[in-house]
């Protein structure tokens, strides 16, 4: 706690880092009374429920920013770049506008998307793209469902670029994309039913292919059978002699067989 009071004394601006599960306590454990007059920032990729967190704890006179950078560790290091990357963010409670934008500042030099927008309206139109976007690639990445390979199409190579990105951030921060969106088990459930119907759907059409060669050789063979009677009758009355007769069957099945 002291090696905390002693950063906080020296520290204008505190980014608050953590997993969503873990953001609770650890604002909580901070010591309230040295974050006045501070700019608080947090960085979850839900914003409504740790901008409520922070209302609740911090002293009135700390301002916040409650933003979502949208790029994690594979848009890190020195061969990285930020350029047009979405950071969103909303400026909570702000009375220092100048310490706020020189914060901000940092992106914007970074020539990121600044896109300004509430909380509510993050989690409202970015909470469930983002959520099926790393369950997908949490999916896709397990079990090697996607080796790879000498040769590849735009559709899979970006599949991979999906599941890359998903697997360099920890199950910690999915888990509270999942907890903290009530939504979430909605779109696991549509999943798992979206599944089925594709299966439903090669089961039925596998069922139809299976059924038509079926039907198919069964007019085949009555086809031959209605042609050799043909050919015996014709034989019969004189008109062709029975090995004439087998010998065109022989041919005409043969000509069936073929086409």
């Amino acid at each position: 706690m002291f090696e905390v009071e002693s950063f906080l004394r020296e520290t204008d601006v505190l980014v608050i880092a953590v997993p969503m599960i873990d953001f609770q306590a650890a604002i909580s454990s901070l010591p309230k009374e040295m974050l006045a007059n501070k700019l608080i920032v947090e960085v979850c990729p839900l914003g409504t429920a740790p901008k409520k967190m922070l209302l609740e704890h911090l002293p009135e006179s700390a301002d916040i920013i409650s933003s979502n950078p949208m790029f994690g560790p594979s848009t890190s290091g020195e061969d990285k770049s930020w350029d047009g990357q979405p950071m969103v963010y909303d400026k909570v409670r702000v009375r220092n506008e100048r310490r706020a934008d020189a914060y901000l500042n940092v992106f914007e030099r970074a020539r990121c998307q600044m896109v300004k927008m509430t909380a509510e309206q993050q989690d409202a139109h970015l909470a469930d793209a983002e959520f099926v976007t790393h369950l997908a690639g949490r999916l896709l990445g397990s079990g090697k469902m996607l080796p790879p390979t000498p040769v590849s199409s735009k559709e899979y190579a970006a599949l991979c670029d999906v599941t890359d990105m998903t697997s360099a951030d920890t199950f910690d921060m999915f888990y509270g994309m999942y907890k903290f969106n009530p939504r979430a088990q909605v779109h696991i459930a549509n999943l798992r039913e979206n599944l089925a119907k594709v299966e439903r759907q090669l089961a039925a059409k596998e069922a139809y292919l299976a059924a038509k060669a079926e039907l198919q050789t069964t007019d085949r063979q009555r086809l031959l059978a209605e042609c050799r009677q043909l050919l015996h009758e014709v034989a019969k009355k004189g008109s062709l002699s029975l090995n004439v007769g087998s010998d065109l069957a022989a041919a005409v099945k043969k000509d069936l067989e073929k086409n």
